[in-house]
């Protein structure tokens, strides 16, 4: 791999790559999540090459950030159904959670969102199956996936897809079912500066 000179400024892009790198190495174990936030933050605050070279120097070159990390024999199965059924609630899933091959979202006068941004996710396709009354419904896909919308009846409802497929070979997020006075949304992850949401 051909080392940029460290007297030259990062771009945004290369401190993304830099966070990808140290987040595989977290999901293979290799870094704890504290030296993970540690290591990132310098990171973020990184302005030229020299600065990040130490970051990465006790790890394996790596081809790329692992979208989906391959499970070893020992780690559990993901579920083949999750089952959310809010009433009058909020619900959130984030961090590190599994994500199963088919989810079921059966809120009632709720707030659900599902951010699998750096969830464990061990199939090509995840499937939404939604039946929301008076309810908002957001997920928030990791880098490279893309929603398809399979067959959703809507009464009075919204239903916005900010990451339709584009081309490529990431994970499918298809959804279907019913939506009456209810929302969703579909998108990627948002970013300002160094905030990320």
């Amino acid at each position: 791999m051909n080392r940029p000179d460290p007297n030259l400024r990062m771009s945004n892009a290369d401190r993304e790559a830099i966070i990808a790198r140290l987040h595989a190495a977290t999901e293979e174990g290799r870094l704890d999540l504290h030296e993970f936030a540690e290591r990132s933050g310098k990171a973020y605050e990184a302005r030229t090459f020299a600065e990040v070279e130490h970051l990465l120097a006790d790890l394996p070159e790596a081809a790329g950030a692992l979208a989906v990390p391959t499970p070893s024999p020992l780690a559990p199965s993901a579920p083949a159904e999750m089952r959310i059924a809010p009433k009058a609630s909020s619900v959130e899933r984030k961090g590190d959670w599994v994500v199963p091959a088919r989810l079921v979202v059966d809120a009632k006068a709720s707030s659900v969102k599902l951010d699998c941004r750096h969830a464990v996710i061990r199939s090509g396709a995840v499937d939404i199956d939604v039946n929301l009354i008076a309810s908002s419904l957001e997920v928030v896909l990791p880098r490279g996936a893309y929603a398809a919308d399979d067959n959703t009846d809507v009464v009075a409802s919204s239903v916005s897809n900010h990451a339709p497929y584009k081309g490529g070979s990431g994970i499918r997020f298809t959804f279907s079912g019913k939506a009456k006075a209810s929302s969703v949304t579909f998108r990627h992850e948002r970013r300002f500066l160094w905030w990320r949401w």
